[in-house]
């Protein structure tokens, strides 16, 4: 089978485009029916079973609550078990907050 001769036509920004060449086209799919673009519909909304669109979420701040670390002796003084209940609340509201900014985004039901 002979190879056809093709014209390539290149889709510019509006702002690229020179006002002395100005040339009409009408495009086509290669079985002859009208070229529509970007083969078909732009994807809906994402939903658990479907891929699609989705919002991003807005930011969520680091855990800035320092790491726990073992206790230094056999019984755990108060000030070693306010700061890991200080790093598991923070946690807990971190995530909550990735939660919620995850639903407002669409991103999860």
């Amino acid at each position: 089978m002979a190879k056809k001769l093709v014209q390539k036509v290149i889709v510019h920004e509006e702002a690229d485009v020179s006002p002395l060449l100005p040339m009409d086209v009408a495009l086509f799919n290669e079985d002859g029916t009208p070229f529509t673009g970007g083969g078909g519909a732009a994807p809906g909304n994402a939903t658990t079973t479907t891929a699609g669109l989705v919002k991003k979420a807005s930011a969520t701040t680091a855990v800035a609550s320092p790491d726990a670390t073992a206790a230094a002796n056999e019984t755990v003084t108060k000030e070693e078990f306010d700061k890991v209940v200080a790093l598991a609340n923070e946690c807990k509201a971190q995530l909550n907050d990735l939660i919620t900014k995850a639903k407002s985004a669409g991103q999860m039901a």
